[in-house]
């Protein structure tokens, strides 16, 4: 299933704050659910300002958004409790509509769809069990009356620019990652002039198309980390020949899954299983380091590595907002997949990536009939200073989505990190976003993002 993240800062001088520093204020906004429709709902969001250290700052608040679409915010206070932004800056954290504390349903979608996973389905047999799960939330959300067209990235902005004339701020920055820069991107076109600056990592802009280049950009990512440990002395001793390695156990997978045990109940690793955690390991450089080691275990029936990488995917799936990943998908996606594209990039595939069943995009097409017009398609245009990071490693938003996006941001500039993937975050990246926050209209200064940073493989060997 699905899952990105981007970052979007936005840095302006706000109004006099009277509140002590150090305090955590808690707040609820309500917001239309639907502001096209007179005679919406009400939604409370939840929200939380960590007030600056330093007492006598007035620098700009950075706002965090969060990614998914559909991950909850409020639980990174303790992340963002002692960053070294929140020095002289407040830090806005707000679950957005439909996640975490903000009215979110169907909270336990991401279980049912994890057990899906634990069984051997084929794609059809899985596509029929995922709309058997949509279908029983469809029914919550037609006896709670929600109004699906509400779940938008553009009311989603709407929010946000609420917050900010509730607390007061003239301007703020944005900070967020992966979906986060797509409703920063958003926040800037429908809102500049309350936008100072913008931060984002793992770009995923309007423009920006999933479905064929995911397979493209996933394959070209595990290959070069393959290609990695290949080059790597140490590594290619512990585990040669890794990708034919791969390429064969995704063959015998097929017809010969394996039987796990995984926390104290069955689950049976298939093909679509192994792709799946390959996927996510890809993430971060921290667990990309363990991939060798993944498929070393996937071969040997090995517990122990193919259960941390459960447990990091169960994690996911039960972090996310499914209900509003499927509403912001379905309006934002749908209308623009390009299915030659896919066909294409599917018969090109080594692996015989299958983007449609793979992150359920076939399920969403009956989720709700709501679909965006060509706007949300359309490059962001903007004068705000923009910063956009990338990894070389990234498998679902690529260096291409930030040059792209770079293209039509008039002060805008992007910086490469070679051996990151999309959970980017290390001390010079912190450095370079510190700097661009005080100064953002000056040319950031980059040079340390081009300072290798190997990754750092787990060569365990159990059996010496």
């Amino acid at each position: 299933m699905r899952s990105w993240t981007v970052l979007i800062l936005a840095v302006l001088l706000h109004a006099c704050n009277t509140t002590p520093p150090n305090e955590v204020m808690d707040g609820i906004l309500e917001v239309p659910e639907n502001r096209l429709n007179r005679d919406s709902r009400t939604l409370k969001l939840a929200y939380k300002v960590l007030k600056a250290k330093k007492a006598d700052s007035l620098k700009a608040p950075i706002l965090f958004l969060a990614g998914g679409p559909g991950a909850p915010t409020l639980f990174m206070e303790e992340y963002w409790k002692n960053h070294l932004l929140r020095n002289d800056r407040d830090i806005v954290l707000m679950d957005q509509r439909g996640t975490g504390a903000s009215e979110a349903i169907c909270i336990d979608m991401g279980k049912a769809i994890f057990a899906i996973v634990r069984q051997d389905l084929g794609p059809k047999e899985e596509l029929l069990a995922l709309d058997s799960i949509f279908n029983l939330c469809k029914k919550v959300v037609n006896q709670k009356g929600v109004d699906m067209a509400g779940y938008t990235s553009q009311e989603n902005a709407a929010d946000f620019e609420d917050l900010r004339k509730e607390l007061g701020y003239e301007q703020w920055n944005l900070f967020g990652a992966s979906y986060g820069s797509r409703l920063g991107l958003t926040i800037m076109r429908d809102f500049p002039n309350s936008v100072r600056s913008s931060i984002f990592v793992g770009v995923f802009a309007p423009e920006s198309q999933l479905s064929g280049e995911t397979i493209i950009d996933f394959e070209k990512s595990l290959f070069e980390v393959l290609r990695r440990c290949e080059q790597n002395e140490k590594c290619n001793s512990r585990y040669p020949h890794l990708k034919n390695r791969l390429l064969t156990l995704l063959k015998k997978l097929r017809s010969e899954p394996l039987h796990l045990n995984y926390d104290s109940q069955p689950f049976v690793l298939n093909r679509r299983d192994a792709l799946l955690l390959l996927h996510h390991s890809l993430y971060s450089r921290y667990t990309i380091a363990y991939i060798p080691k993944i498929i070393e275990a996937m071969e040997k029936n090995e517990l122990e590595p193919i259960s941390n990488a459960l447990q990091r995917l169960e994690f996911i799936y039960n972090l996310v907002n499914w209900p509003m990943n499927n509403s912001i998908m379905a309006y934002e996606e749908l209308p623009f997949i390009d299915s030659l594209k896919i066909n294409n990039a599917r018969s090109k595939s080594e692996l015989g990536f299958d983007i449609m069943t793979f992150e359920g995009f076939n399920s969403l097409s009956d989720w709700h009939p709501f679909r965006a017009e060509v706007l949300e398609n359309q490059p962001v245009i903007s004068e705000i200073p923009t910063l956009m990071a990338s990894g070389s490693l990234d498998p679902v938003t690529p260096i291409s989505n930030a040059n792209e996006a770079l293209r039509y941001l008039k002060n805008g500039h992007g910086v490469i990190f070679p051996d990151e993937s999309h959970d980017l975050a290390n001390p010079c990246f912190l450095e370079i976003a510190e700097d661009f926050l005080n100064n953002p209209f000056h040319k950031p200064d980059v040079d340390c993002s081009s300072r290798k940073q190997p990754l750092e493989w787990d060569l365990h060997n159990p059996s010496q």
